[in-house]
């Protein structure tokens, strides 16, 4: 009796744990089940990652169009209340016929006008349109921006594409020795821009830069005529001026192409020198910052009369050039206030003639 009992038991515990082992297995994965499972985790993220990262650069361009918008519009809320655009920059003649903004807004300026040195840009100019009224009440104008380095050296949100940067990157402070530092001045980590306003479709600035030759890319000569660029090799004719000059307001009634058909600001490309050219690949940074810091060129050398030693539209690593940090090409905003995506495709010559305010070319932006 005790036999058949005992050997009941053990039927029943072999039963028992036979179902254990199904159960566990029923709940468990094998090692090919869980590749299988990692392999397809692996695929869905990979063919969603793309569609993540265009997310986030459509809306990046969606902000940065912003930032043109919001300053385009503080460039109108200007002109209502000075009747004019504001000056590209303010600037003293240093004892022959140059402007140069570098050197006039840092710490060693040789200025010999009375009025003292500054080398400020537009956008100084237009702060109390952005908000930031009390940034410039504290800017005093008896002296230059380096001597306004505490308020010059303020990250403004609004001057930053965000395809790009949000601040001053290390990058942006280390040039390759010895050529200079895109700030004012070398110690400076911020205040940064990445727009600017359109000269026109002028030949500018001197290419040359320190150590080759101490111009800082200083305007180009001056004509007989007075003007700030010498694109035909003679005397300049003013039909391919933009909007923002040395010292000069624009009136809206300048703009005689049509402020709907004209660039009035945009975006800035930021180069660094890569052992090459530097004369071509040296940019210089700061929103409180004259000349080609916060103005570009759309200049074309076989439209304009060989005007530019540069290559013609944008994205080309040229430091006139406008461009930016988006796939394609770069925003830019008409003087009439609306913003255009404009194609690294665009024909050059379309794009020198959307530069120039004057020129009686039949063209719009895209």
């Amino acid at each position: 009796m005790d036999g058949k009992k005992n050997s009941g038991m053990r039927t029943s515990a072999r039963r028992w744990s036979a179902k254990s082992r199904n159960h566990r297995d029923l709940l468990g994965f094998t090692l090919v089940e869980l590749l299988v499972v990692i392999a397809i985790i692996g695929v869905l993220i990979a063919l969603l990652l793309p569609a993540v990262q265009a997310a986030r650069e459509a809306a990046r361009r969606l902000q940065c169009a912003n930032h043109l918008k919001q300053i385009g519009l503080a460039l109108h809320g200007y002109a209502q209340g000075h009747n004019a655009f504001p000056p590209g920059c303010i600037v003293s003649q240093n004892g022959y016929p140059y402007y140069d903004p570098f050197g006039e807004a840092g710490p060693y300026p040789n200025v010999t006008s009375p009025n003292g040195a500054h080398g400020t840009s537009w956008m100084l100019m237009m702060l109390p349109y952005v908000e930031q009224a009390s940034l410039y009440a504290r800017w005093d104008f008896r002296t230059n921006v380096f001597g306004n380095a505490a308020v010059a050296q303020t990250d403004i949100a609004m001057f930053y594409c965000p395809s790009r940067r949000g601040a001053i990157r290390p990058e942006d402070l280390s040039p390759l020795a010895p050529w200079p530092s895109r700030m004012v001045d070398p110690s400076w980590s911020s205040g940064g821009t990445d727009y600017g306003g359109c000269l026109g479709a002028v030949n500018g600035w001197d290419d040359s830069v320190p150590p080759g030759k101490a111009t800082n890319h200083r305007f180009t000569q001056i004509t007989s005529k007075g003007l700030f660029w010498d694109f035909t090799g003679d005397d300049a004719s003013p039909s391919a001026i933009g909007i923002f000059r040395p010292n000069e307001p624009t009136k809206l009634n300048d703009v005689s192409d049509g402020t709907s058909n004209v660039i009035m600001i945009g975006e800035m490309q930021r180069l660094k020198w890569d052992g090459e050219k530097p004369e071509e690949q040296t940019s210089q940074d700061g929103w409180a910052l004259g000349g080609v810091a916060t103005l570009f060129s759309t200049a074309n050398p076989s439209h304009s009369g060989g005007n530019s030693t540069g290559k013609g539209g944008l994205n080309n690593d040229y430091f006139e050039s406008p461009g930016s940090d988006h796939p394609g090409g770069a925003y830019f905003g008409a003087a009439d206030g609306s913003v255009h995506f404009i194609s690294e495709n665009i024909d050059t010559n379309l794009f020198d003639v959307l530069g120039s305010m004057q020129d009686g070319g039949v063209a719009s932006l895209p």
